[in-house]
């Protein structure tokens, strides 16, 4: 898949509504944008994004290369971009793993198709 391509899908419990970033863009736009590089728990985030990847693909990822993490409306922070990273990450018994955290203001900009009210729906099933 093409960098321009890269999505990551969020949906509601009963998949009524879904959120995609179109993640592709987002990287494109970081390059001009700074953010700050932070660490994030590996167990916290892996207890919050089951890994739904290919195991070969993950192992044989760079691991410092950050992670996007998007911080929700509700103080809450989800990955979306890093999965094969984070499973290499715990599987390695590594503690921390470099991120970026991008706030409301700037990742809302990058959702297709962006509407408040299914983004709320669907962040309101988000749970940590």
């Amino acid at each position: 898949m093409l960098a321009f391509e890269q999505k990551y899908c969020m949906g509601t419990k009963d998949r009524k509504y879904h959120i995609f970033w179109d993640i592709g863009a987002i990287l494109q736009d970081m390059q001009t944008t700074q953010f700050p590089i932070t660490h994030c728990n590996v167990a916290d985030l892996f207890k919050n994004n089951p890994f739904f990847g290919n195991i070969e693909y993950a192992i044989n990822t760079d691991i410092s290369i950050p992670c996007i993490v998007v911080s929700l409306n509700n103080d809450k922070n989800k990955l979306i971009d890093g999965n094969h990273r984070l499973y290499k990450s715990k599987q390695l018994g590594c503690e921390n793993i470099p991120c970026y955290i991008l706030p409301l203001d700037y990742h809302t900009r990058f959702i297709i198709d962006y509407d408040v009210d299914i983004y709320r729906s669907v962040i309101a099933d988000f749970t940590i």
